[in-house]
């Protein structure tokens, strides 16, 4: 998911059942345009992995807000996931 944490603003998981799936290790970072130093305040993307740990259906959510702040995400990512 396009991100851009100099800004403070992170993507979470917000839903998840976890008798069908859980998050694998950390979220990543990478920039979108690889620079070496990169630049102030550049973006890039978080990348997420998920592993299925049972049969079901169920909603996977994510906010992009700054966790410090008791406000609305400034947007969201959901999908529905199927795990047989």
């Amino acid at each position: 998911l396009e991100s851009n944490p100099s800004t403070g603003y992170r993507w979470e998981v917000v839903e998840i059942d976890g008798a069908i799936l859980r998050q694998v290790g950390e979220v990543q970072f990478e920039l979108s345009d690889p620079q070496a130093p990169p630049p102030p305040g550049a973006g890039g993307w978080e990348t997420f992995r998920f592993e299925a740990v049972g049969a079901g259906e169920t909603g996977l959510e994510l906010a992009y807000r700054r966790p410090w702040e008791d406000v609305e995400p400034l947007t969201t990512f959901s999908v529905q996931v199927s795990v047989r």
